[in-house]
């Protein structure tokens, strides 16, 4: 049975609610739909749900706030375009502090991404955007089918990987032919 606000209704695994959080260290264990956290389209996707193991740290109302995230990626190798599947993972990290300030505290804090302050009155707090960026930012720039990927042929494009192709290999790339006739002194 999921967790319910404390106004009723179901609580999505990404809403912290803050006094459910005891004082002291405690542990959550959630999985979140990766649709729901709107990555885009792009060269990755995301399968299965993402697993996020978060740990609190809680001292009256201030909420130290870690999380381990892991979800299954697929992607292309950038070399041979094979699919590749690999597990992504990462952090986060946040600090909440429910207090009232004047506006330019609130300026000072608003510099430093990693902390948060809440209104004192606040129930709540939604991760899903802190989440969202902990994967987007952990994302590979390159993915590789293995580490020795000898990628596509440049004439072809056969896949080098499962053997050689019958193109001449030393061919010379017309594109570079002027070249050959520039004299160096």
């Amino acid at each position: 049975m999921g967790r319910r606000r404390p106004e009723g209704g179901e609580v999505p695994p990404t809403t912290l609610i803050l006094d459910e959080i005891e004082e002291g260290i405690s542990r959550r264990q959630v999985e979140v739909d990766t649709a729901g956290l709107d990555l885009g389209e792009g060269d990755f996707r995301l399968v299965g749900p993402l697993q996020v193991v978060f740990r609190f740290n809680r001292s009256a109302q201030t909420f130290q706030v870690s999380g381990q995230l892991c979800c299954q990626l697929i992607a292309e190798c950038c070399r041979c375009l094979e699919p590749v599947e690999q597990e992504l993972e990462a952090d986060l990290q946040l600090l909440l502090q429910r207090q009232q300030l004047s506006g330019d505290e609130r300026e000072a804090v608003a510099e430093d991404e990693d902390v948060e302050i809440l209104d004192p009155g606040a129930k709540q707090v939604d991760l899903k955007e802190r989440l969202r960026e902990a994967v987007l930012l952990d994302l590979p720039m390159r993915v590789y089918c293995r580490e020795d990927c000898k990628g596509l042929c440049p004439q072809c494009g056969h896949n080098l990987n499962s053997g050689p192709c019958t193109c001449a290999t030393g061919q010379a790339d017309l594109r570079w032919a002027a070249l050959r006739d520039l004299k160096l002194s």
